[in-house]
């Protein structure tokens, strides 16, 4: 098993040690703490000591290479684009930027793993059934933003809340990784919150569905996703509200009521119109138009809900509320880590401070 001393020098750095004031602190040699950092790994009361004071678990060194520690299967792209090498690139590129603090994580809380026999309707649908479940969310109710969220934060699944880089972040909303063993779900900020619903019940399904990287890159198995997300947010008991109150009405009139329990109900409604177009329950040649992104003014982008006010206090409790274990593992981090990491981990842009951002988190994580 290979020792991966590169880490080193990254904690080292964070925790505020030069390499020649790390070797003074362990009682060794400059020249000895280069060759652990080229791959030599320190026996016995060196390498204890130098995970004691790096705040590191001994597991942390002899971890897999990073293209086996972190995978990203294909994701579904704005639109169903298809996913190109570069955006898989910028993808992948983005979770091995998380690599080392979620090594350090704990031994996650097992996370519930769905099987099925075959990617039918029926599957889906029962999948959806307990998704529901444990939101906790009513019969006649489709699910919000929020409703989302507390779906990934019920099943033990990271979340990591930041702007996206350029290569994907016209074409994606978010997508599901595999980091250090632990289940992490990327999500754009700069998407409108009605959009966001879908792809993230979408990105749930892969992470409980824990299907090898060959099945995940199926055109089977994301159309069985997309048919999960759909249901789990459109039930049949709000489809069958809605198809009884459009039932009869004129063309012009029904988009005008599908604009409104949209509104009401805080969701796209482009996905309703999937969902009703799923059950053959959609007038034929019917246009939605401009109605959808009219309703997308009312709503704001993920980011707008992070800063509004730029108020640090209210900024940090957002991302608790959104992503609780994955803010925790930055608290735990919070005294190795320096204050230019801590806001790329939590994709921090320049209209908050960042050290009063980290005083906040640590005032948060005592209050919870």
């Amino acid at each position: 098993m290979s020792f991966d001393g590169s880490i080193i020098k990254e904690k080292a750095r964070e925790s505020g040690f030069s390499l020649t004031a790390l070797a003074e602190k362990l009682h060794v040699s400059r020249q000895a703490v280069n060759t652990w950092i080229d791959g030599r790994a320190p026996r016995g009361k060196h390498l204890v000591d130098l995970c004691s004071l790096l705040g590191l678990r001994p597991g942390v060194f002899f971890a897999t290479e990073v293209n086996q520690a972190v995978t990203v299967p294909m994701h579904r792209a704005m639109r169903k684009k298809a996913l190109t090498s570069e955006m898989a690139e910028a993808s992948h590129a983005t979770a091995c930027e998380y690599l080392n603090i979620f090594r350090q994580a704990p031994a996650s809380s097992m996370v519930p793993v769905v099987r099925v026999q075959e990617r039918n309707d029926e599957a889906a649908k029962q999948t959806a059934s307990r998704l529901r479940t444990i939101s906790g969310i009513k019969d006649d109710k489709p699910m919000s933003y929020h409703g989302a969220f507390k779906v990934l934060a019920a099943l033990n699944i990271f979340v990591v809340l930041r702007p996206f880089p350029r290569e994907i972040i016209k074409d994606s909303y978010a997508f599901y990784s595999r980091i250090a063993d632990q289940r992490v779900v990327f999500v754009n900020i700069d998407i409108n919150v009605l959009d966001l619903i879908f792809q993230l019940l979408h990105e749930t399904v892969h992470a409980i569905r824990d299907e090898s990287p060959q099945d995940i890159t199926t055109e089977a198995e994301e159309a069985f996703c997309d048919k999960v997300a759909m249901y789990t947010q459109f039930p049949d008991y709000y489809t069958k509200t809605i198809v009884t109150a459009i039932t009869g009405c004129e063309p012009a009139h029904i988009v005008n009521m599908l604009k409104e329990f949209s509104g009401n109900n805080a969701h796209s409604i482009y996905g309703l119109y999937y969902r009703l177009r799923e059950e053959g329950l959609f007038p034929e040649g019917l246009s939605i138009g401009g109605a959808a992104a009219n309703l997308k003014k009312r709503f704001p982008s993920l980011r707008d809900v992070l800063y509004r006010e730029s108020d640090p206090r209210r900024f940090v409790r957002e991302l608790f509320e959104l992503s609780p274990h994955f803010m925790n593992l930055v608290k735990t981090s919070l005294p190795t880590a320096s204050i230019r990491k801590v806001g790329e981990w939590i994709g921090l842009d320049s209209t908050i401070d960042s050290k009063t951002v980290i005083d906040e988190i640590n005032r948060y994580g005592n209050r919870a």
